[in-house]
């Protein structure tokens, strides 16, 4: 293996950075596309975003067209929105539908994929509707996130996250009910985001005035998780004071569980953080080796709304998430203008990086495989 890369498998005392070139190159990008993307278990959704029949939210992922659907057997399934007629994309957008029908000749498919009607065909020898639906992506629901994978052969995901699911069971994920999310286009490699999502080292550079005072950056650590899933970093207040609380709190924390938040990956890019009065959920829509499209969804206790001062609780979280959020822009602008530089080179990883170093070995292995 290349020194570069194998330094970045070492343990993590002696490991290093992924070298630049995993970050700016296309062909790097492409092989991460192949052997992981279209390997992995991705989410794309909240089940709860998709309550009734019908309700359906529409997305892309490296250049499939897809749309994730109730359907009125009350399934959730993640369906090609692209025509099997002559390509044009059948529904876009979000909203409620009893079918998709393509706007281009009016073929109406079922909310499961089925064909329901072609208008004009019957003079076409042998078309059998039956075997003509819309492709489906094999769909796993994880403590109300709805995960698709392409791969048909892919391991069952919740056996991967059993250790996860223990971590962030006492916050009772599943319950949570998600808001309209901040949406952000972004022009850096997707590991970028992730690796700064995933470390809180930079508390104290990047987020002086919003995060470090109430969670120094020296007092977060990264669990060793079983297998190469997922990671989990912890970050308690500072002398362990509750953090405040804007919505009602997840009944049956202890002390330590109501004094710091858990932020958590899937890999490849599946990123959440939660604490006792709310969850922060980032989908990541990949678009090239150097862009993506970013929403960023709080989500709240399932009565929240029905409290007063609700509205302006949601708003007042909502600039505190877009504040945090335009620090990391200007961080990670730099780090990838710092990446295409002639001169950069693979860097040390501190102890509190340990999440980055996981994210890593997770990439190496399955690129080079």
């Amino acid at each position: 293996m290349d020194p570069e890369l194998e330094a970045a498998l070492r343990p993590l005392p002696q490991a290093t950075t992924l070298p630049p070139r995993c970050y700016v190159d296309p062909d790097f990008y492409a092989r991460e596309v192949e052997r992981i993307f279209r390997r992995e278990w991705l989410c794309v959704a909240r089940a709860d975003q998709l309550p009734k029949a019908g309700d359906f939210i529409s997305f892309e992922l490296f250049g499939d067209p897809l749309v994730a659907v109730r359907g009125d057997d009350g399934e959730i399934r993640v369906l090609s929105r692209v025509c099997r007629h002559r390509f044009m994309p059948v529904v876009s957008g979000s909203g409620t539908r009893r079918s998709f029908q393509c706007p281009y000749h009016l073929w109406t498919y079922a909310l499961d994929g089925r064909l329901l009607g072609a208008p004009e065909m019957d003079r076409a020898a042998d078309f059998a509707r039956d075997a003509c639906r819309l492709p489906s992506l094999r769909v796993e629901t994880w403590e109300g996130f709805v995960f698709a994978s392409f791969d048909s052969q892919a391991a069952p995901l919740a056996p991967r996250l059993a250790g996860l699911q223990r971590a962030i069971a006492p916050y009772r994920v599943a319950e949570m009910r998600t808001t309209e999310p901040l949406v952000f286009e972004h022009v850096w490699n997707w590991k970028v985001m992730v690796e700064n999502f995933i470390e809180s080292y930079h508390h104290a550079g990047v987020h002086p005035d919003t995060l470090q005072p109430l969670v120094p950056a020296s007092g977060t650590f990264a669990d060793d998780t079983e297998g190469d899933a997922f990671a989990i970093l912890h970050n308690p207040t500072r002398q362990r004071v509750p953090i405040p609380a804007l919505f009602p709190a997840t009944p049956g924390l202890d002390d330590a569980q109501r004094a710091e938040f858990v932020v958590a990956a899937v890999f490849p890019f599946h990123l959440f953080s939660v604490q006792h009065d709310s969850l922060v959920w980032y989908r990541l829509e990949p678009r090239a080796h150097d862009r993506f499209a970013l929403h960023i969804h709080l989500c709240v206790p399932p009565h929240a709304a029905e409290h007063d001062g609700y509205a302006e609780q949601l708003a007042g979280m909502k600039l505190f998430l877009d504040t945090v959020h335009r620090q990391d822009i200007a961080a990670c602008t730099g780090v990838w203008q710092g990446l295409g530089s002639r001169l950069a080179a693979p860097g040390r990883l501190s102890h509190l990086e340990k999440a980055i170093w996981q994210l890593n070995r997770f990439v190496l292995e399955r690129v080079a495989r």
